[in-house]
């Protein structure tokens, strides 16, 4: 079950060594950054791209990041993972576990798909593990963790938590591209994802949306919304604010379908438009 949680850097979520996942296409500068101090509490940082077919997009790409004391994590690492979706948080009962640690995050970086049969998959973006995770089965979202005890990620609802109890843990390795999404699977993603972008809406909006079922009234404004062309979350929010001041479904009512029919107008100008009447 996927909760809602404080900070991990202020308050842990479980026991264990702290490791993180952070993007270097973020901050150029993450190095700097990272081992910026003194020499006892600087981090092991391991570039996780090492060893697969995508080590040469790491200059630019994710580092796996171990500190040797729970005082020793920065405040710009918390920052970075606060400010921005530069990776995630997971937790090992035991650091000599690093190594078999690393192995199954990399046999996450490739999945297979009906397109592909090798396709890259940034599994530690968190704008996605949520999705992903719902997506999964039970079996699956133990592989998924591996030798991880609880996974942490922060999202358009706020920081997120998934843990799994001792005896559920995966400590074999799966081969890479183990993981297989299916279209259906895909859209199930989708879905999810669009799932989480509602459930922050209806948190921003609870004043004003029904009290009960305030989470599926926004999911059926942004479908609709979304099938009109809207998938970024500024225009979606606009597209929102349209269904909460004319009502359900007014994009099916004259004049907003006539505006929303024109091949004219950009999809921004529309919105402008919408807004005015």
């Amino acid at each position: 079950m996927i909760v809602s949680i404080a900070s991990p850097f202020e308050q842990p979520a479980t026991t264990g060594v702290m490791c993180l996942i952070l993007d270097r296409s973020f901050d150029p500068d993450l190095l700097n950054h990272l081992f910026h101090g003194e020499e006892q509490s600087r981090p092991d940082c391991i570039p996780l791209f090492t060893s697969t077919p995508y080590a040469d997009l790491q200059p630019a790409g994710p580092y796996v990041v171990m500190y040797p004391g729970k005082q020793s994590v920065t405040t710009y690492a918390s920052t970075l993972l606060e400010q921005s979706d530069a990776g995630c948080v997971a937790w090992l009962s035991n650091p000599g576990l690093l190594d078999q640690a690393l192995e199954h995050w990399r046999s996450l970086l490739t999945v297979r798909t009906d397109e592909d049969p090798l396709q890259m998959m940034r599994f530690f973006d968190p704008r996605w593990m949520e999705p992903l995770l719902l997506s999964l089965s039970e079996t699956e979202k133990a592989q998924f963790l591996g030798p991880f005890s609880g996974l942490a990620w922060r999202n358009e609802i706020g920081w997120r938590y998934y843990a799994i109890a001792p005896q559920n843990q995966k400590n074999v390795v799966q081969p890479p591209a183990w993981l297989y999404l299916s279209p259906e699977r895909q859209a199930l993603i989708e879905q999810n994802r669009l799932n989480v972008i509602a459930t922050r809406f209806a948190n921003d909006y609870h004043e004003v949306l029904p009290s009960e079922g305030s989470v599926e009234f926004v999911y059926r404004q942004l479908l609709a919304g979304q099938d009109q062309g809207y998938e970024q979350i500024a225009e979606q929010e606009r597209w929102l604010r349209l269904a909460i001041q004319h009502g359900d479904s007014f994009w099916t009512n004259a004049p907003a379908a006539e505006w929303l029919a024109r091949e004219d107008i950009a999809l921004g100008d529309k919105l402008t438009q919408l807004e005015s009447l």
